[in-house]
């Protein structure tokens, strides 16, 4: 099957802060690895691959070209920024993992990464979380999505928030 992608890399630098130095090699996994584990963990495999496969054949229905545009798109997007950004600044080799570095800039320290990360995975579940609310909201709209096939390997899971605080529900 040919693999689809949900965003171009032009789309990523609009909507990010990703500037238009960084190659395109760069981010092509990023983009496929966020659609792999994120979207199709929204849509659940049937439906996700449903909309691959309306894509290649450009079959999209009108309802299902808004749902890209509009909900799918900047998910996708912030789900690669958040992926691709402790990667930018590394060249993996046969010799190494090594640091890239240019001599007008310094490299960013590993707690203001994960500090931007943080700020950016808020975003990315905003997103999954508007996706997932009009997946349910107008579930008639998306027939792939509510009746999933028999024999789907990556179920729809509506829950996008990763938080690890436990907080239990009240008695009574």
């Amino acid at each position: 099957m040919n693999r689809v992608k949900f965003i171009s890399v032009d789309y990523l630098r609009m909507n990010s802060t990703i500037e238009e130095n960084v190659d395109d090699n760069k981010l092509i996994p990023f983009i496929y690895k966020s659609q792999d584990n994120y979207l199709q963990q929204v849509l659940g495999s049937t439906f996700f691959f449903h909309l691959s496969n309306a894509i290649i054949n450009n079959a999209l229905t009108t309802v299902e070209e808004d749902l890209i545009r509009v909900y799918i798109q900047p998910m996708v997007s912030e789900y690669t920024l958040y992926e691709a950004i402790p990667f930018l600044n590394y060249k993996l080799t046969n010799k190494a993992v090594s640091q890239e570095n240019s001599e007008f800039s310094v490299s960013s320290e590993l707690s203001n990464i994960k500090y931007m990360r943080n700020i950016i995975l808020d975003m990315c579940e905003y997103y999954s979380e508007r996706l997932v609310r009009q997946l349910c909201d107008y579930s008639e709209l998306y027939p792939k999505y509510n009746n999933p096939d028999d024999n789907e390997n990556v179920r729809a899971n509506s829950n996008v928030y990763k938080n690890s605080v436990y907080i239990p529900k009240s008695g009574g």
